[in-house]
């Protein structure tokens, strides 16, 4: 079993990172293999929309998002981490998302995996940017465990937040115990609704 965790901030040991590097330590804890992903140091361009990826299911851009694919799919559990700025995610973390599209084709490949997702904010925006990763792990079929949420500004202020921390361990602990559920999508769904439809019926 294993758990990767991508972080999407560009602050070093800032908040977000801190309650990753604790989720990562419960994952570790509870049997699980880890890896963990800043995105502060990767050069990975935006998708240019190209679509070649819906023929191949792979990105034609080569970049650092290569070993971030890699990592997503060798992992049945994946936690997002990110800060919230201005009501949505970083800009790195997007830019990541976007990019993952070439993981929806042929089918869907991050299917049956499971999703965490950590966010912090100053004051205001963490529902915000949970759902939209709601929206996005439903579209992968992926299944969620609840998010985990703190307000912080300062670096470390974060560890102060009794409920982000314990919010955090119960988190991954949801993780582990869907992961180990085994459950699966029916097969013959192996693509997003709006897309199956349309293949379906010719629309």
């Amino acid at each position: 079993m294993k758990v990767a965790g991508i972080l999407g901030s560009s602050r070093k040991k800032g908040n977000t990172e801190i309650l990753l590097d604790l989720a990562l330590e419960e994952a570790q804890k509870n049997g699980a293999g880890i890896s963990k992903i800043s995105l502060r140091n990767k050069t990975i361009a935006p998708c240019n929309g190209c679509m070649k990826c819906a023929k191949t299911g792979q990105c034609v851009i080569k970049d650092d998002m290569r070993t971030i694919y890699k990592a997503m799919l060798e992992s049945e559990g994946i936690i997002w981490a990110t800060p919230v700025y201005f009501w949505s995610m970083s800009g790195q973390t997007k830019t990541v998302m976007d990019r993952t599209i070439a993981l929806t084709y042929p089918r869907l490949q991050l299917a049956n995996k499971v999703g965490g997702l950590i966010v912090v904010a100053g004051g205001r925006g963490c529902m915000n940017t949970a759902n939209v990763f709601h929206m996005y792990f439903s579209y992968n079929h992926m299944f969620f465990a609840e998010f985990a949420s703190g307000y912080a500004s300062a670096k470390g202020d974060i560890e102060k937040n009794a409920y982000a921390v314990h919010a955090v361990r119960e988190m991954v602990r949801q993780m582990i115990a869907l992961i180990q559920s085994n459950m699966t999508y029916p097969e013959a769904f192996h693509s997003p609704l709006p897309r199956f439809v349309r293949e379906k019926y010719g629309l």
